[in-house]
């Protein structure tokens, strides 16, 4: 193919346009995937994602979202309860073996005391309010914190005997169904089986086993939102419905950090930022080859996550279309991988002038030659 004459790049200005639309093109689809997620009525989580994940690298996203399978949070301990009894006017104190969920219970007490000390009710007495005069006087600062503490410490100990009497309840079922899993995950292990029949029933079986610890962890998180929610309330009614600040020690993100604190979360925006700056970068043909990259490892990810491939179940639904080998998302990775050797950006982008101003003096001697940097065409290759 010749090139033009007119050409700095050595390539036909057509071809120039071509490669700027694409770069365009692939950069509005990255910057709207991300940017539609941050949109509440999307309801967007890594997790269903992952959760699916099919191939060799499955075990590897299985283990990116925190306790899956909840091993961890549903553990069932056996702990000692102080009752206290009154009989012909006398108080006695007994100690009684109760049931819990030993996750769920230690970090209630750490949430449950770091709000009393965040609110200065930690030292605090805690005194029954008193209502039988309608029009009292205004009570005072020390006598409302008294009467809080009361209210907090009544909703408090009622939800921990809800956490106690359920976990009393479904320790059967869930010890029933650990004790499955852990027979299944061994009889994968030891007895393999290729048939299509054979992989389509250990699917099923997972994702049973994966569901019945999802309903069990989905009633305590709730239980634990409405925790926060009834204590925030007696501070203060408007903090009503205030959920999300007890995560639990499997939850925790793996960097210690003040803003997100849910390793979930975490993932979550780390796809959503990712993705709309990958999206903004290639738009604006702004450190094109690192956002190429960056689009590229990302895509990796969905491909070991899908893994287009015969022979690994559950197949791709027709409704995406039909791959073997090459899906739609191998089709955008070549493109990136075509923009990032190019170096896309110094066409119609701001890369030809971060380049001019500071990187063609940095590193210009490393591309000399290369055949992705901008050199001017010789004489004898125009004329052939």
């Amino acid at each position: 193919m010749s090139n033009c004459k007119n050409s700095r790049n050595g390539i036909c200005i057509c071809a120039i346009i071509c490669v700027v639309l694409l770069r365009i093109v692939i950069g509005w689809h990255y910057f709207y995937e991300g940017i539609h997620k941050f949109d509440p009525a999307s309801d967007f989580s890594s997790k269903g994602f992952l959760g699916i994940a099919k191939g060799p690298a499955a075990e590897l996203f299985y283990w990116m979202l925190p306790d899956i399978n909840g091993t961890q949070r549903l553990v069932i301990g056996e702990i000692d309860v102080e009752v206290k009894t009154v009989k012909d006017g006398a108080e006695s104190v007994k100690t009684e073996k109760r049931k819990t969920f030993t996750v769920y219970e230690k970090d209630w007490d750490t949430y449950y005391k770091k709000f009393l000390k965040e609110h200065k009710l930690d030292n605090v007495k805690a005194q029954k309010s008193d209502n039988k005069t309608p029009n009292e006087t205004p009570k005072d600062d020390a006598t409302v914190k008294a009467n809080q503490k009361y209210e907090i410490e009544s909703i408090y100990k009622n939800y921990l005997d809800s956490l106690r009497t359920g976990a009393e309840l479904q320790e059967k079922d869930i010890l029933a169904s650990q004790a499955s899993f852990a027979r299944y995950k061994e009889k994968i292990k030891t007895i393999p089986n290729n048939t299509a029949y054979e992989k389509k029933r250990r699917w099923d079986e997972m994702m049973k086993y994966r569901n019945e610890a999802e309903k069990w962890i989905a009633t305590l998180n709730n239980l634990t939102n409405a925790l926060q929610s009834d204590l925030a309330r007696i501070i203060d009614p408007q903090l009503a419905g205030e959920k999300g600040n007890i995560i639990t020690e499997p939850e925790k993100a793996w960097i210690p950090n003040p803003v997100v604190k849910s390793q979930m979360r975490l993932l979550d925006l780390s796809v959503m930022f990712g993705l709309s700056a990958i999206g903004i970068c290639l738009m604006l043909g702004f450190c094109t080859r690192l956002a190429s990259l960056g689009g590229i490892a990302f895509l990796v990810c969905v491909v070991l996550t899908t893994w287009p491939v015969p022979g690994y179940y559950p197949p791709l639904p027709s409704a995406v279309g039909n791959f073997l080998f090459v899906s739609k998302d191998v089709v955008e990775l070549a493109g990136l991988l075509f923009l990032a050797i190019i170096g896309a950006g110094r066409w119609g982008g701001l890369d030809y002038y971060v380049w001019h101003c500071c990187g063609k003096k940095l590193f210009g001697k490393y591309f000399t030659g290369c055949c992705c940097n901008c050199c001017k065409t010789t004489k004898n290759e125009d004329q052939k």
